[in-house]
């Protein structure tokens, strides 16, 4: 009788293990090609390739195998347990590999088969003050490199078939609080990126352009504006050093044909104008929308979304491009422009750029105001002057007093966050999460101090008036009208993004750890998977040998779960989800 030592028949399955996993890898790898500038305006179907997957940053896949007819059979294909922390990323993927950009700047390659590891990537840790530091929502792919902002503010390339740092770029100081929350784009051959943490001590952010293959900046838009420049009087007389805020947390959007880039800046610092100082002032470029010429980062145009910000009602969110008939209906939509022919077709900026959970349509070109509508309820903004492109304030909910609590609504965390719509073109309607929420705000006494951000004031959540108990709602809205096509209303906040596919569906995520797949005509819901948590990735899908996949990362992100306080659920739980059909 021959006798095999236990140990060996071990080692042998590790090797046989081990060289599986490299068979995997190499196979990924091999058929890797590198990603140009026409395949990020024009991507593969299979792909993910960005942030929202294109430059218009519609949320949306091509994909059509996973469709309404056969979603009910929806099964879990693999999962990946991730690093811990905050959990905000998009899955990028491309030729079979999916990069994982997670909190505090780990990355892993995964074969997006079955998640198999490829390489990884860890960033050694620095004792941040800023609590949003760890944040990361996204890389960005160009040729063989993986490009990532990280939290001590500098910008890194990555060899996307090994991990191996190609080069790395400091932008900012994170010792002061400098950090990058969302991820960067690579338009035209440079990588663009908005800065984070101009919270206090420091001046305020910007926007910078990087050359993609050596990390230098070429150019840099700061978002507030400089001495000199128009719109510095908006500031009072404050001094520079302490003209604070107006971070650029999010991915831009972009338009080859106008060359027009499209990003959103951030509240003032500290919250409230008496804190600040500033007085009646508009506190230019926060709350704004910004067209930066992709070449020089000129602004182009700029709109104000909310002129002197009391609330930290933020709009640095996901700006989407889509050409469509402009004809609001004025039955539902507050705001238009009446000089607008009805009807006519236009390039437009549109969706929900910050917290009020207002749908703005702006002309692309130009910046002029087409209308605006509210989803969810607010108190903040009462009229638009379309000719002025001039947004009027409710007076009663000034901060005239330190110590004096005002009722606001919505919430701070917004009725929207940095949760992103999305957008189908089939159907022409933006798909919105929105949320019913109101606080009572207080401003603090403080002092200026490193890294904090969220200590200007006080919040305590309030129920909305006359309102009834159902705080999270998924709503339809037609691009071209901005009347809602339906409308689906729950006790549980949503505060996951939104995918739109070609088969007709939109996907979901809430706060009861539901992801759900929605029919996009109608609203039914055709699938539901409860999750291990609550997901704050964004949600994602591609094929690979010739099968559709929908992948989410679960996780933390935003909640509204101090409205609903019988759901509960731990923190942590960091999962990768990735589902096919049978």
């Amino acid at each position: 009788m021959r006798i095999v030592s236990s140990r060996i028949v071990g080692l042998s399955m590790i090797c046989v293990l081990l060289a599986s996993a490299y068979a995997s890898a190499q196979s990924a790898t091999a058929s890797y090609a590198p990603v140009t500038q026409d395949m990020l305006v024009d991507p593969p179907e299979s792909d993910w390739l960005m942030w929202r997957r294109t430059y218009n940053h519609w949320g949306h896949s091509p994909l059509d195998q996973i469709n309404g007819s056969n979603v009910a059979g929806l099964r879990l294909a693999w999962a990946w347990t991730m690093e811990a922390g905050k959990q905000e990323t998009t899955p990028l993927v491309h030729d079979g590999i999916m990069f994982l950009v997670q909190s505090c700047d780990f990355v892993e390659a995964l074969d997006v088969r079955d998640g198999s590891r490829i390489w990884e990537y860890r960033r050694p840790r620095v004792d941040h003050a800023a609590i949003q530091a760890c944040a990361n929502r996204n890389g960005a792919l160009y040729d063989d490199k993986l490009i990532i902002g990280t939290h001590d503010a500098f910008l890194v390339a990555l060899n996307a078939l090994t991990g191996a740092v190609e080069w790395e770029e400091q932008v900012g100081d994170w010792t002061i609080g400098h950090h990058y929350s969302g991820g960067p784009q690579v338009i035209n051959g440079r990588v663009v990126a908005g800065m984070s943490g101009c919270y206090q001590i420091n001046s305020g952010c910007w926007i910078s352009a990087h050359d993609v293959e050596t990390g230098d900046e070429v150019w840099r838009r700061h978002t507030i504006p400089q001495p000199g420049e128009f719109g510095y009087d908006t500031w009072g007389d404050v001094p520079d050093e302490r003209r604070r805020g107006g971070s650029a947390w999010n991915a831009p959007s972009y338009d080859p044909e106008l060359n027009l880039i499209y990003i959103g800046v951030g509240v003032p610092i500290p919250w409230g104008s008496v804190q600040r100082g500033t007085g009646d002032g508009d506190v230019l470029y926060t709350n704004s929308t910004l067209a930066l010429d992709a070449d020089t980062g000129e602004i182009a145009w700029y709109f104000q979304h909310l002129p002197n910000d009391e609330w930290d009602l933020d709009h640095p969110f996901a700006r989407l491009l889509v050409e469509t008939a402009v004809a609001p209906n004025p039955d539902v939509v507050e705001w238009l422009n009446t000089s607008v022919t009805p009807g006519e077709r236009r390039k437009v900026v549109t969706g929900i750029p910050g917290k009020t959970g207002i749908i703005w349509t702006l002309d692309a070109a130009t910046g002029d105001f087409l209308w605006a509508r509210s989803t969810n309820y607010q108190n903040v903004v009462v009229d638009v002057d379309a000719e002025s492109r001039r947004v009027i304030l409710n007076p009663a909910i000034k901060q005239a007093e330190i110590g004096e609590p005002v009722f606001v609504c919505p919430t701070a965390t917004g009725g929207i966050n940095w949760q992103a719509v999305a957008y189908h073109p089939s159907t022409n309607a933006l798909y919105a999460p929105t949320n019913n929420t109101c606080m009572n705000l207080t401003l603090n006494q403080l002092q200026p101090t490193i890294g904090a951000h969220h200590g200007s004031a006080r919040i305590m959540p309030a129920q909305r008036p006359d309102g009834d108990d159902l705080v999270g709602q998924f709503m339809a809205v037609d691009v071209a009208t901005g009347e809602t096509r339906w409308v689906h209303r729950q006790r549980a906040g949503i505060g996951g993004s939104v995918l739109t596919t070609n088969g007709g569906l939109v996907f979901v995520t809430d706060d009861d750890r539901r992801f759900r797949a929605f029919d996009a005509e109608t609203g039914d819901i055709l699938w539901e998977q409860i999750l291990n948590s609550s997901a704050g990735g964004y949600p994602v899908s591609y094929m690979v040998d010739d099968v559709q996949y929908v992948a989410i990362a679960a996780g933390g992100g935003v909640n509204y779960r101090r409205y609903t306080r019988e759901i509960r659920q731990p923190s942590g739980g960091n999962m990768l989800f990735v589902f096919r059909l049978p």
